[in-house]
């Protein structure tokens, strides 16, 4: 008997029974399903914050002081070391402050205000304006109490009215116990639904950022033309992380210090981010993948069972002159169309879960030939693995002792 009728006798026998064969394969319907749909929505989640940092520009940096005292505080002196690097495209300055924020009731919301210099908003973090306008040199000049806020942050202190209603209202921002005043010169668009309730709106309040001329904010909090933040681009052709590193080790020497400055590139966040979820992945997926060891057990095991019905039908192929390499084949073929067959559906279950999960969350799922492989290779394994034991257990039977079996 050759491999071609081999494998129809396999296949006519898993169809004679279709109840117990589906039973059989469901655990590998589970496993394979559940990894492929981990590794698709892994992949896609990668590349969905990859696109969401890269949008910023690979070249972006932030430099901070880790202690916001006067010895470790950016000087005017810093800024222009780094401004004159050659790798450097541009370096802006800017301060960043604890405060709240008080609506038109009085009640107080924690949050935080950032201070930067023109261009912050159109080369480090461009920006897309509902209404009004950017930052301008002449607000910088004067150091204009003006502020951009999101529009969800203009829903919330505003209410339901049009944005260009809330340009030239005022915001009171209470900073270092005092409160300030601002004019509201433009509202900036997010992803945010601003279509919320009040209760829910507010919510935002802590977590959108409020940008104001540098030389406003540095005025109010007393801080001279010291910073405790610098935003800036690495020209193209640079190595972002060996960058970034070199400028921190720059303000080092110049304070003496040992490391009193946290220095981060977008490259370095989108390698930090995409190792994380790698190993993420790798582990959910490996936890997912006990569920593929629990579907081979549950092979073997009805494997076993139909090696027990089928004695007599072994017997009575031995009698007739079938090799026990043929029993071995015979079986060792039924394990493994049903690994394979139950790895392709789960597949195919696992990838359309993918998307449908990642489209619930705006992700979008991805599949490479690397899942494909991963489900060919698992499904041969475990049919191999948890199928030789029942063929060779089938192989190794007396055919005297089961042709007398009922």
């Amino acid at each position: 008997m050759n491999i071609r009728e081999t494998v129809k006798m396999a296949l006519k026998q898993l169809l004679g029974n279709k109840g117990r064969t589906f039973l059989t394969m469901l655990g590998m319907f589970i496993g394979i399903g559940s990894v492929i749909a981990i590794l698709a929505l892994g992949t896609g989640f990668q590349d969905f914050f990859k696109d969401k940092f890269i949008n910023l520009g690979l070249g972006v940096f932030s430099i901070e002081a880790k202690e916001d005292t006067i010895e470790y505080l950016i000087t005017p002196e810093d800024v222009q070391v780094i401004r004159n690097l050659e790798e450097i495209r541009t370096a802006i300055r800017g301060t960043s402050e604890e405060c709240s924020i008080r609506d038109a009731k009085g009640k107080e919301f924690d949050t935080w205000i950032t201070g930067v210099e023109d261009g912050y908003m159109t080369l480090i973090k461009p920006i897309t304006l509902r209404a009004g306008r950017n930052i301008s040199v002449r607000d910088q000049e004067a150091g204009s109490q003006v502020l951009l806020i999101a529009d969800i942050i203009g829903k919330a202190y505003f209410g339901n009215i049009p944005y260009e209603d809330m340009i030239g209202n005022n915001i009171e921002i209470v900073i270092e116990k005092q409160p300030v005043s601002f004019q509201v010169i433009g509202i900036y668009k997010t992803e945010s639904d601003v279509n919320q309730s009040q209760k829910e709106l507010e919510k935002y309040y802590g977590l959108k950022e409020y940008i104001t001329p540098f030389k406003a904010l540095n005025n109010i909090i007393g801080a001279g033309e010291d910073v405790s933040m610098i935003a800036g681009l690495i020209k193209d052709g640079y190595d972002q992380t060996s960058v970034a590193t070199r400028i921190g080790q720059i303000l080092n020497r110049r304070h003496h210090l040992k490391d009193g400055y946290s220095i981060m590139s977008v490259a370095q966040i989108v390698d930090m981010v995409d190792k994380i979820m790698s190993v993420l992945t790798m582990f959910v997926s490996a936890l997912a993948s006990i569920s593929l060891i629990v579907g081979g057990v549950g092979i073997m095991n009805i494997m076993l069972v139909t090696v027990k019905e089928r004695t007599r039908e072994i017997g009575i192929r031995k009698a007739l002159g079938a090799s026990n390499k043929l029993i071995l084949r015979q079986f060792v073929i039924e394990a493994l169309l049903i690994t394979v067959i139950a790895g392709f559906i789960g597949m195919i279950i696992g990838y359309i879960g993918a998307i449908t999960i990642g489209a619930n969350f705006g992700i979008q799922a991805k599949f490479s030939s690397g899942m494909v492989v991963f489900s060919t290779v698992t499904s041969v394994s475990i049919g191999l693995i948890f199928g030789v034991y029942p063929a060779y257990q089938a192989a190794r039977l007396d055919p005297i002792e089961a042709l007398r079996a009922d």
